[in-house]
């Protein structure tokens, strides 16, 4: 039997591209390096007619859905580029304008390079919660996060980390760090770069590519897995420390899903999603990631100017991106596999196949079984023999 698409989640999660341009041009940004030019024709920030607009919707669809908790992330390009009082305007609108019993939430994710005091005052009276991105120490980041002058950004962004660990309100609302992985680093020496910095923790994302595009060292011939075989050495001292007071998302997500858990994400577990891109122009999009598989790739023809958030699912690509591993789109060889319960078969922009579409496992496929199947020895190896059995069971279930 073929598989089914599942009807769609009332959307509760709002990446809104408040700046459609960044002060920095990183090498491997799929916004702007990996062939989309659809941000030439946006905006350069977020009007407040489209502000308007878009709490408009969401207000409505909380009513519709009898939705009671909402996020909004602010994102970008840059979004500290839509300045101060976009926020401070935005906030007090959304929460003047949502159902008294709904619970807005406001996060950011900033490449942390015009982050300064004044900034930290903002995101503090106003309650947003923030990540930066950094990608290792400078002679690293430096080689790809750089300014439009090509002057790489390393010390600005050191600065601003410094800033909010020492700034007693914004503190608490870092989330900590962004990375992308980069294989010329050594995995041991990025652990120890990464705590030595004092950050809440750091999340590891995979370079962005597919079929048409692979990611740096990834071949489609032989067994290699450098990403898998990186992130193990990376598990492996974060695991042996023990301080849970560090975190690594991707790695506790994986622990998380072996065992039956629920912490799944659009990037990992696979399960279905709540979210949708609001552009500058007022566009309502699917995940923006997937701009990487063409030019205005994510045009699906719908604006929170003209419809509302549920006319979204009128788009097979935002049903497709929505429905996660239980869609139609996951492949025979994802749902044969003893890992598709943790992995989810993969990022979706990472499935891609400018040939066949979305039919295929991740170009991260063995990376991915490699390090699911590493921390499930992992965890199992540190279980008594006697309790390991039931935990055992529970976890050969999760991969089977």
């Amino acid at each position: 039997m073929e598989p089914q698409e599942t009807g769609p989640l009332p959307v509760q999660s709002y990446i809104l591209k408040v700046a459609s341009r960044c002060n920095l041009n990183c090498s491997y940004c799929y916004v702007y390096n990996k062939g989309d030019l659809s941000y030439k024709d946006q905006p350069v920030r977020m009007s407040p007619r489209v502000v308007e607009a878009t709490i408009d919707r969401v207000r409505r669809h909380c009513l519709r859905h009898d939705l009671k908790t909402v996020e909004f992330i602010f994102h970008g390009g840059e979004p500290l580029l839509a300045g101060k009082e976009f926020f401070r305007n935005f906030i007090k609108a959304a929460k003047n304008a949502l159902p008294t019993d709904v619970e807005p939430s406001f996060n950011m994710q900033t490449n942390g390079a015009l982050l300064d005091a004044e900034w930290l005052d903002l995101l503090a009276d106003v309650g947003i919660g923030f990540g930066i991105s950094l990608d290792g120490p400078k002679e690293i980041h430096d080689r790809n996060r750089v300014d439009h002058a090509g002057r790489g950004s390393f010390d600005q962004v050191r600065r601003a980390i410094d800033l909010a660990l020492n700034h007693g309100r914004a503190r608490q609302l870092f989330g900590g760090l962004l990375t992308v992985v980069n294989l010329e680093m050594d995995p041991a020496e990025a652990y120890r770069f990464y705590r030595g910095l004092g950050v809440p923790g750091v999340d590891f994302l995979l370079p962005d590519g597919h079929f048409g595009s692979l990611p740096p060292r990834i071949s489609l011939e032989g067994n290699s897995a450098p990403y898998g075989d990186w992130l193990i050495r990376v598990f492996e001292k974060w695991f042996e420390e023990g301080d849970s007071s560090f975190h690594i998302r991707f790695f506790e997500n994986i622990m998380d899903l072996l065992f039956g858990g629920l912490k799944t994400t659009d990037y990992i577990g696979g399960a279905q999603n709540s979210t949708v891109v609001v552009e500058t122009d007022g566009g309502l999009e699917p995940l923006d990631v997937l701009k990487i598989c063409g030019d205005r790739f994510t045009k699906v023809g719908y604006s929170v100017l003209t419809n509302d958030i549920d006319d979204v699912n009128g788009s097979a690509l935002v049903r497709k991106y929505q429905s996660g591993k239980d869609g139609a789109s996951l492949s025979d060889k994802c749902r044969r596999c003893r890992v598709v319960d943790v992995c989810g078969g993969g990022y979706l922009p990472h499935r891609f196949n400018p040939k066949t579409g979305f039919n295929n496992p991740s170009v991260y496929c063995r990376d991915l079984e490699r390090l699911i199947s590493h921390i499930r020895e992992r965890m199992l190896s540190t279980i008594p023999v006697g309790v390991r059995y039931k935990l055992g069971f529970a976890a050969q279930a999760a991969v089977a």
